[in-house]
């Protein structure tokens, strides 16, 4: 067990807690990146009326962005119009701005996600603001970005990448759709699990998960069932928090490493394709480590707890359900060859792989 953590990021909570904005823009000049829908509702409209300082609005991003989503968006910028940038948005939108930030002249983003941001570049400052409560970005020092044409996932990493300052404004979530509640949950909760099952934990990591866990076990299926209770929002958007903090310092594992290519090759949404995995994990971690309470109860019991909040949100854990088969097992045995974040799993990514196959057959 590591016996070190960090996690650098300011954070501003509560209810309208988006109105302190302006304390964290601080006369910088900015770029705000967001999607559509925020441009619809009127939010970006507020804020730029609230903010003059902002210089120009990016406002198509996109689910899972691809690497050729952003070199366009990049080539629309003037990285000398702007001292900082606004993410307002989801895991898509932070993870963008958080490709947007270097300041690559060559606008070589592939060599950017293969090699790294070289010490000398400069890297625009974040203020995050997430609209989900599930992606952890805020809080953390990676992106993902996809490319779509070959069928990979990149992380664009760096601890500069870390946010200024991230806004948890549950206000903001009162208009999430089911779906993307439920889903972005699930997220959270598998971010906290494999913060647990990782070479990368100690104690501090394990505090946060387990905290994350209990709250997104009572809160969850109460919110799925309640979308517009603004305490149960934030009782998510704090457990989001806790999950994200205690992968900060871990990174994720085999059942991240695993979602790759059921949302590539399957389409699965994230947040679903990152946790219906999660009761065969337990099932196999259990067995190598039975004096680890993570719900607080009998290990015995922990896999059928598991099940049960999948089925209290109506999501299917029949992996037949989601098109899959043996041979996409073995792909995504392949797949995990190359992934770092397979190798951080504390357990036996072997024994996950034959009980999924068991499971297909």
């Amino acid at each position: 067990m590591r016996n070190e953590f960090y996690n650098p990021v300011k954070i501003e909570f509560g209810h309208n807690s988006l109105d302190f904005l302006p304390r964290y823009i601080n006369g910088r000049k900015a770029l705000l990146v967001t999607s559509k829908s925020f441009v619809n509702r009127g939010i970006v409209k507020e804020i730029v009326s609230n903010n003059p300082t902002i210089m120009q609005v990016i406002s198509n991003i996109q689910p899972n962005p691809t690497i050729n989503q952003i070199l366009e968006i990049r080539s629309q910028l003037d990285y000398e119009n702007f001292e900082m940038i606004i993410a307002l948005g989801g895991g898509s939108v932070i993870d963008a701005a958080k490709a947007i930030a270097p300041m690559d002249s060559s606008n070589n983003l592939l060599e950017l996600l293969n090699k790294g941001i070289p010490r000398e570049m400069d890297i625009k400052p974040i203020v995050a603001i997430p609209t989900t409560a599930g992606t952890g970005s805020e809080v953390t020092m990676w992106g993902t970005i996809w490319d779509d044409i070959n069928k990979k996932k990149y992380s664009i990493m760096d601890e500069r990448l870390y946010c200024e300052v991230a806004i948890l404004d549950p206000v903001l979530h009162l208009t999430l759709p089911y779906d993307i509640t439920v889903q972005t949950g699930l997220d959270a909760l598998s971010h906290s699990l494999e913060s647990i099952w990782n070479k990368n934990n100690n104690a501090i990591s394990t505090l946060y998960a387990k905290r994350a866990i209990s709250e997104i076990f009572e809160t969850l299926p109460l919110l799925a069932n309640d979308l517009g209770n603004i305490l149960y929002r934030e009782k998510m958007l704090l457990a989001s928090y806790y999950a994200g903090i205690a992968f900060s310092n871990t990174q994720t594992a085999i059942a991240h490493a695993m979602s790759y290519y059921l949302t590539l090759e399957k389409g699965i949404p994230h947040g679903i394709a990152a946790s219906i995995t999660l009761p065969i994990i337990m099932d196999v971690f259990l067995k190598d480590a039975t004096d680890e309470n993570i719900f607080g109860m009998s290990n015995t019991n922990s896999v059928e707890i598991l099940k049960r909040l999948f089925s209290d949100l109506n999501i299917s854990l029949n992996l037949k359900d989601y098109n899959l088969t043996v041979k996409d097992i073995d792909n995504i045995q392949s797949s995990l060859e190359s992934n770092n974040r397979a190798q951080n799993s504390n357990l036996d990514t072997r024994k996950v792989l034959i009980m999924l196959r068991e499971y297909l057959q």
